[in-house]
């Protein structure tokens, strides 16, 4: 019924887009992407032509459960974001429209940028995000401080999430556990992840109950003033089949080299490379999803984004960065989805970690 709806939806939007002279609509926030779909999605990429299927763009190991949930038919899968943007960039192309439309969301920087850009016409107008991003990305103490802070929130957050995985619990009842616990703590926001059954790779908690053999992965993002710590976690519900077993152990073998070898002068990309050859040593190079390190701060993820920035895979380690590592999970039918991360200071030393979870070397 809801599918009716979104379709309809749709069918009003290309009356607007002729009277507009628009021909192919490209919808990136997740509002709108439900309005026109049906489906609350997370980091959702659908183009709607003036004529033809639209064209959602997904995760390929979630093509298949949004399939099942929307109207859309023609769902593309990618695994890489430099795959997300060539089928978009081909997609578009073979619409041949000329005219593109982008859906700014009013809660945009950029919708905002386009406005002060406006109100001085005429003058040189520089993006000079990069710029503050070079600051940001190495912490003083005081910034150091309130992420240690929030790394010892999220280390009895997950506590409490973790004790709540049981049969017939729901993924939206394990995320409440951790919230609470967090807020309790004092942290002033936290955000949330639980996935359980399916591979998700962006798993807001759902209103769905955990069931026997299920892969459960928690990752909790406590703030405290305003600064992110990010942990992550998987356990199974149940005797884990022989490829989950393989994947939980290369996940943490992953896990701690990156730790271990994250030094000051090391270019992230050069590291990532050793993450790839540790699946790929235990036959898990097709569930690889680029993106093992990010930075961590008044965002819980940050420059460098490693996945979704390409430019910034080369970035050097610096000291005083603080940095995700586990970011990209190990995900697929059979497995379903694994992580385990840690927030991480960078010190002359190497690497420190600030959450400390003790995790079984087995699961």
């Amino acid at each position: 019924m809801h599918g009716d709806y979104a379709k309809q939806r749709v069918g009003r939007l290309r009356k607007l887009m002729a009277e507009g002279g628009v021909e192919a609509v490209m919808i990136r926030n997740i509002f709108s992407f439900h309005y026109f779909t049906g489906v609350a999605w997370w980091q959702p990429a659908l183009l709607i032509p003036l004529s033809g299927e639209p064209i959602i763009f997904a995760f390929e190991d979630e093509v298949k459960e949004l399939g099942e949930k929307t109207w859309i038919r023609n769902i593309k899968g990618y695994r890489k974001v430099e795959d997300l943007i060539r089928s978009v960039v081909t997609s578009i192309r073979d619409t041949g429209a000329s005219v593109l439309g982008f859906d700014v969301d009013i809660d945009q920087s950029a919708l905002l940028y386009e406005q002060f850009k406006a109100m001085h016409a005429g003058k040189k107008i520089l993006n000079v995000h990069p710029m503050i991003m070079q600051l940001r990305m190495v912490k003083d103490e005081h910034e150091i401080s309130h992420i240690e802070k929030a790394s010892q929130i999220a280390e009895k957050a997950i506590d409490s999430a973790l004790a709540a995985v049981k049969l017939g619990a729901t993924e939206l009842e394990v995320a409440a556990e951790a919230e609470y616990r967090a807020i309790r703590l004092g942290a002033d926001s936290i955000h949330v992840y639980v996935n359980s059954g399916r591979p998700r790779i962006h798993a807001h908690p759902r209103n769905v109950k955990i069931r026997s053999n299920d892969t459960v992965m928690i990752d909790v993002m406590p703030s405290y003033e305003g600064y992110f710590a990010d942990l992550a976690h998987t356990v199974f519900v149940g005797t884990p089949n022989e490829e989950q077993k393989r994947a939980y152990g290369a996940f943490l073998e992953a896990n701690n080299i990156g730790v271990e070898k994250l030094k000051l002068g090391l270019k992230l990309k050069d590291l990532e490379s050793e993450v790839y050859e540790i699946y790929k040593r235990h036959g898990l190079e097709k569930h690889y999803v680029y993106g093992f390190f990010h930075g961590v701060g008044l965002r819980f993820e940050e420059d460098p984004i490693t996945t979704i920035l390409v430019q910034e895979r080369a970035a050097e380690v610096l000291e005083n960065m603080v940095l995700n590592v586990g970011h990209s999970p190990l995900s697929g039918d059979g497995i379903g989805t694994i992580k385990m991360e840690d927030t991480v200071l960078i010190t002359e030393k190497g690497a420190e970690r600030l959450t400390k979870m003790k995790r079984d070397t087995s699961p």
